[in-house]
């Protein structure tokens, strides 16, 4: 610390040093995990396309990454990025869309690499590793709600494996 006769110069310094630590604790990127279901609906595959359109249309201009899983009519998305961005995201838009109900944030992190960074958001179909993930759990069929603390970061990795399959969903379609 640089030695001065102003008596608030020590103030300043830890003012800007609490400023600086902040600016770099909010700058720092984040996994996000969360659950919910998807409400009744005519078309769900037309709402899974509308949803995941939308996702790239913000995730994009934002950096975000990330993947959404959908099946048994239950969402499991993955969010990276800027933690306060995904943070935002999640409590001021996800949280208020009407399509899904009872979301669940189930997992948080601080990361230094995206497991998802090709994908500003990546869709993976329902496929067979993701049922027999379930099953070395005993669980009988895919749930998200049931993921535990355990067994997300492994969950993760596998969704970061997955294919993306958004070119095989088509608006309008059954």
């Amino acid at each position: 610390m640089i030695k001065s006769t102003n008596p608030f110069s020590k103030y300043l310094y830890y003012f800007n040093f609490f400023k600086l630590l902040y600016i770099e604790t909010s700058m720092s990127d984040a996994r996000m995990l969360y659950v919910s279901k998807l409400k009744e609906c005519d078309n769900p595959m037309n709402e899974l396309f509308n949803i995941l359109t939308e996702a790239l249309n913000f995730n994009t201009p934002n950096a975000i990454c990330g993947a959404l899983y959908y099946g048994n009519g239950y969402f499991v998305q993955c969010l990276e990025g800027n933690k306060i961005k995904i943070n935002d995201l999640f409590h001021n838009k996800i949280l208020n869309d009407p399509r899904h109900e009872n979301c669940e944030l189930m997992y948080c992190e601080d990361v230094t690499d995206r497991l998802f960074s090709k994908w500003h958001m990546k869709y993976a179909i329902f496929h067979k590793e993701i049922v027999n993930f379930f099953s070395e759990y005993n669980i009988d069929e895919f749930n998200p709600y049931t993921l535990s603390i355990g067994n997300i970061p492994e969950f993760i990795n596998l969704l970061s494996k997955q294919k993306d399959s958004f070119y095989t969903l088509k608006p309008n379609s059954v």
